[in-house]
């Protein structure tokens, strides 16, 4: 994670805002050159300089070069967390050393994660505090074959199968938030964290995100979690994710995690609550060999619906 020069920020800025975008685009330019002779071509570390050269063109009305910068962005992002992949390695090794990563660039000045900053697990991550900043969180993906979706078979099914589920959730979730999340608005940003870029760290690449507070400051709960504390809530909950259903259908988005595991309520006060879905990687993407509904929005909100209604129709049940 990174951002651009102070010193640079503010001259673009100050060019910008005087409209002098040719003079801005070449200063954002010879930025990203330097940067690239000192981290290479293929570093993380370039896209606050690649996302501003994409802003100039925008401002300058020349969308088709600021979609060229974008692309090439989202596949720096994409190649930090699977560099190569060999499929002939896998068929007829099948093993493979749980760091051994050949990266496309210089992995030095790594931040240390400890095991007293680990806040939780899942299938294919796990999730870290920032050691210098409390607002944000780490994840990062389990090494080489111990995620449910990186082994041998998993990842040689997927190169068959490519709807099937990445086996690096990391490429996948920064593949959402770099092609589709910035153009959605903040309508979206009242149920997804912010995404704040990618850093190196001891255990790998991770993926930075915001760390959900709410408005006491108390770290905002997971749902399961926030109702064990306050069991006459349901209703309130239940209002929370009907609200979340109606969001995601005004959004045209398909989210199949209907999971008190995955949805965070972040309790915001005046009656703003909101419920937070703290994991997009599988946004739209079911995990079956044959996904009929990838072929039919149609069935496709059919299945968040069923979804969705299993949830409510288990939190009414604990009413009664």
């Amino acid at each position: 994670m990174s951002t651009l020069p102070y010193q640079l920020h503010n001259n673009i800025a100050l060019l910008c805002e005087n409209s002098k975008y040719g003079q801005a685009l070449s200063l954002a330019k010879k930025g990203l050159e330097k940067a690239e002779e000192i981290l290479g071509e293929h570093h993380p570390s370039l896209t606050p300089y690649l996302d501003k050269i994409a802003e100039i063109y925008e401002l300058q009305g020349h969308h088709h070069h600021a979609r060229s910068i974008y692309c090439r962005t989202s596949k720096i992002w994409e190649e930090t967390f699977v560099p190569e992949y060999n499929m002939l390695s896998d068929i007829f090794r099948g093993k493979r050393k749980k760091n051994k990563r050949k990266y496309r660039f210089s992995y030095q000045n790594c931040l240390q994660l400890t095991p007293e900053l680990h806040l939780g697990t899942g299938d294919n991550r796990k999730c870290y505090a920032h050691p210098n900043n409390p607002g944000l969180c780490i994840k990062v993906d389990k090494p080489w074959n111990e995620g449910l979706h990186n082994s041998p078979f998993k990842r040689i099914k997927r190169m068959i199968m490519p709807w099937l589920a990445d086996f690096s959730s990391n490429r996948e979730e920064a593949r959402f938030y770099r092609t589709q999340s910035r153009f959605l608005g903040e309508k979206f940003y009242h149920h997804a964290p912010r995404c704040h870029g990618i850093l190196l760290t001891n255990l790998g690449p991770g993926l930075v995100f915001e760390r959900l507070r709410d408005d006491d400051g108390n770290y905002s709960a997971r749902m399961d979690s926030y109702l064990e504390e306050n069991p006459g809530q349901i209703n309130h909950v239940i209002r929370l994710i009907e609200t979340l259903y109606k969001d995601m259908l005004q959004l045209e988005k398909l989210i199949f995690c209907w999971n008190k595991e995955n949805l965070i309520v972040q309790q915001k006060g005046d009656n703003n609550d909101r419920l937070i879905v703290i994991d997009w990687k599988s946004e739209g993407r079911p995990n079956n060999d044959l996904p009929i509904i990838n072929f039919s929005s149609y069935l496709g909100r059919r299945k968040m619906y069923r979804q969705f209604k299993e949830l409510v129709s288990h939190l009414k049940k604990q009413i009664n």
